[in-house]
C-alpha cells in the first residue's frame, strides 16, 4: 500500500464552471459599471480586481481540494471515496500540464480526477496517476481496458507535429513580410506548443 499526502486535484467539470463562471462574472460587472459610469480603464480594472477576488475565493474554498489518498492492492482510497478495481471496465489517463484520470465503471458511472499545473501543485497527483497506471498495468488480472489519451495515439502525435510545422512556417513568414516578430504572438505560440507536447507520450517505433 502507497499513501500519498496532501494531494491536490480537482473535478474536470468544477474548473470548468469556475472559468465560466469567472468570465460570465467579469462581463456582469462590465455590464454594470457601464451604467454607472464612464471612465474606461477603472471600469477594467474594477472589474478584473472583481472577478479575481471571486475566482480565488471559489478556487480556495471550493473547487482546489487537498486529500490523502492511499493507493492499495485492490483499490483506491481518499476521504469517503474508493475506486474499486474489480468494479472498473475501463480508464484512461492524460499528461497534459498535470495529469487527469477517468475512471468507468461497469455499471456504467464515469470518475473524473485531474490536476492541472496552474490551477495546484500537481507533482503529487501525477506521481499518483503514474503508480495507478503502473500497478493496474502490471496486475491487471481484473482485465481492465486501458484507454489512450488522443496524445498517447499516434494521431496526436501527428496532430502535434503538424501544429508545430504550422506555427514555424507562420513565424517564418510573418518575420519575412513584415520584417519584424510580435514577441507576445511568438511566446503565446512557444507556450501552446509547449502545452501540446507536454501530453504527447506516442512515439514512434
Amino acid at each position: 500500500m502507497r499513501k500519498y499526502k496532501n494531494v491536490e486535484y480537482t473535478n474536470p467539470f468544477e474548473l470548468l464552471f469556475l472559468l465560466g463562471s469567472t468570465v460570465a462574472i467579469f462581463s456582469v460587472i462590465i455590464f454594470v459599471l457601464n451604467r454607472v459610469m464612464s471612465f474606461g480603464l477603472i471600469k477594467g480594472i474594477l472589474a478584473f480586481v472583481l472577478a479575481g477576488i471571486y475566482f480565488y475565493i471559489l478556487k480556495k474554498k471550493f473547487i482546489v481540494k487537498i486529500s490523502d489518498f492511499e493507493l492499495k492492492s485492490n483499490q483506491l482510497e481518499w476521504d469517503n471515496k474508493n475506486v474499486n478495481f474489480n468494479d472498473l471496465e475501463y480508464y484512461k489517463i492524460h499528461w497534459i500540464k498535470g495529469a487527469g484520470i477517468k475512471f468507468k465503471f461497469k455499471n456504467g458511472k464515469t470518475l473524473r480526477i485531474s490536476s492541472n499545473d496552474n490551477f495546484c501543485n500537481s507533482e503529487q497527483f501525477v506521481n499518483l496517476c503514474q503508480n495507478i497506471d503502473s500497478k493496474l498495468l502490471k496486475y491487471n488480472k481484473w482485465h481492465i481496458e486501458r484507454k489512450r489519451s488522443f496524445f498517447e495515439s499516434k494521431q496526436g502525435y501527428y496532430f502535434a507535429v503538424i501544429m508545430s510545422i504550422f506555427c514555424v512556417i507562420g513565424t517564418i513568414y510573418k518575420s519575412l513580410t513584415d520584417k519584424k516578430i510580435n514577441i507576445e504572438n511568438f511566446a503565446l505560440i512557444l507556450v501552446s506548443l509547449g502545452i501540446i507536447w507536454s501530453g504527447v507520450k506516442w512515439k514512434r517505433k
